[in-house]
């Protein structure tokens, strides 16, 4: 699992639910398939900004939320893709192994219209489009956004 991605669900986690302590935060994130030490989390933690109150652990209220610096979509394309196809109304990105889940949450931060959702691997993710033609679209944009 990369660094962005864990760093990512630890702050969605923290905006959604109380988590009293490191050890707590570790379970959350490993029922997330997330496994993870508490050293780790403790890295995390200090590095994103996260306040530790008597409530537990919480994001700071006066100062915007630190997002994980994330380079652009074509960026991530260029570095990680290796094909991609269309079957149906599912486009198939293949990645170099170990970056399907980064391709997958940068391209689920687009919120493309037409995309039901995706399923990433360690070298392969499922986008599932509204139909075939929307996939084809999904195909076609992804493909233009490496000549960018």
């Amino acid at each position: 699992m990369d660094k962005l991605y864990r760093r990512t669900l630890i702050l969605d986690l923290l905006r959604r639910e109380p988590v009293a302590t490191q050890a707590e935060l570790c379970e959350k994130l490993a029922r997330r398939g997330v496994r993870v030490t508490q050293a780790t989390v403790s890295r995390d933690i200090v590095e994103l900004g996260v306040i530790r109150g008597p409530e537990g652990y919480r994001l700071p209220n006066s100062t915007p939320t630190p997002e994980p610096p994330q380079p652009s979509l074509p960026l991530i394309l260029k570095e990680f893709l290796r094909d991609v196809r269309q079957a149906s109304n599912l486009v198939i990105i293949k990645t170099h192994p170990g970056n399907a889940h980064s391709v997958a949450v940068s391209l689920d931060a687009e919120q493309w219209p037409g995309v039901v959702g995706t399923v990433a691997g360690d070298d392969t993710i499922f986008i599932a489009a509204t139909g075939a033609r929307e996939a084809g679209r999904i195909r076609k944009k992804i493909r233009e956004l490496l000549l960018t």
